[in-house]
């Protein structure tokens, strides 16, 4: 980060912790313009236009672009955060268009799965997590169970240290524990 992307981070930080919210989406909007590269500002954007504002519609505007930078980044972590954007199961998107929501879902699925392959087996992990909560949501309650298994074993193969490789196999594993319930309840009410 250079020293004008940093000066930027600090207005934008010190609007929002003052809640002057109209000069948070003033230096938002600069930083998109001037540092579109910083995956931080876009999160940040988004964050602030959905979480503290409410403002589903720019929020939505917003995402939109996101999404069609991540594909074209064709980049991990932009992939991630654009699929963890659309589908934060802490997020309510009821506003927002499913059909929408669904197709760029699945466009990201797609590139992710692309580059998926070129990847290590925790950078895959990774991304069978994010892709679950898609395909959970979207009813392919199955595939996100053996998303989040084959994700499970992939990090179970690993070599990390216990302190890192504990809190992400247990948050797998509340993860599985729910899809796997959600599952049972729904074929019990089949």
């Amino acid at each position: 980060m250079d020293a004008a992307e940093q000066s930027l981070i600090g207005r934008i930080w010190a609007a929002i912790e003052a809640k002057d919210w109209k000069t948070a989406i003033s230096a938002l909007e600069d930083g998109v313009s001037v540092a579109p590269e910083s995956l931080y500002v876009f999160e940040l954007y988004a964050d602030t236009l959905l979480d503290e504002l409410q403002n589903m519609e720019a929020g939505w505007l917003l995402l939109r672009k996101f999404v069609r930078l991540a594909i074209e980044k064709d980049s991990k972590d932009w992939l991630l955060a654009a699929m963890n954007q659309l589908f934060d199961s802490s997020r309510d998107y009821s506003r927002f268009p499913s059909g929408e929501r669904l197709s760029m879902g699945k466009e990201l699925s797609w590139h992710i799965l692309t580059l998926c392959q070129q990847e290590d087996a925790h950078s895959r992990a990774e991304y069978y997590e994010a892709m679950a909560h898609f395909f959970h949501e979207f009813g392919n309650n199955d595939l996100a169970v053996d998303l989040v298994q084959m994700a499970v074993t992939l990090l179970e193969g690993l070599s990390l240290k216990e302190e890192v490789q504990q809190p992400l196999l247990a948050q797998l594993l509340k993860r599985l524990a729910e899809y796997k319930c959600h599952k049972a309840v729904r074929a019990a009410l089949l």
